[in-house]
């Protein structure tokens, strides 16, 4: 790995991570709202569809503002959409794996937590720091595997 491709995997799990503190703030304050309303499951997936949405939303944002500037062309002229649409189809697959991973575990770790009287916002605080530490190893992983920070597509 060379240190264009090392600085590729920092930024890109800074913005895993950032995109982690906004989704987590999200879905822990959505959990401690509706607790007394709600049963321990549907608190879990309210909490859940909640923290998906807004974790998508931050890191699309931030790796694009990362990566804007590799695809356009030599010239400066043009946008190769070519690149964008491997780099989205290699970025598709890595968070994929990655999500699969964050919606089983944190779901029932959350669920588990609820179960044993835990309050909302600390079952959601503790399921949350446990699964980022799993998204974190299988999208490194995925990231790995897809070539996602390889210079030719």
């Amino acid at each position: 790995m060379n240190k264009s491709q090392f600085r590729e995997y920092l930024l890109f799990n800074r913005n895993i991570l950032i995109s982690f503190a906004g989704a987590f703030l999200t879905s822990a304050g959505t959990s401690e709202v509706i607790a007394k309303i709600t049963s321990p499951l549907v608190n879990t997936l309210i909490s859940l569809a909640g923290e998906t949405s807004v974790f998508l939303a931050i890191f699309g944002i931030l790796f694009y503002f990362d990566n804007k500037e590799k695809f356009i062309d030599e010239q400066g002229n043009r946008r190769e959409s070519a690149k964008i649409k491997w780099v989205i189809l290699k970025l598709a697959s890595t968070l994929s794996i990655a999500e699969i991973e964050y919606n089983t575990v944190k779901p029932v770790i959350h669920f588990w937590l609820l179960n044993l009287d835990y309050q909302p916002f600390i079952a959601s605080t503790i399921a949350s720091f446990i699964s980022i530490i799993g998204y974190l190893v299988v999208a490194d992983s995925m990231a790995y595997f897809t070539r996602l920070f390889k210079k030719n597509p």
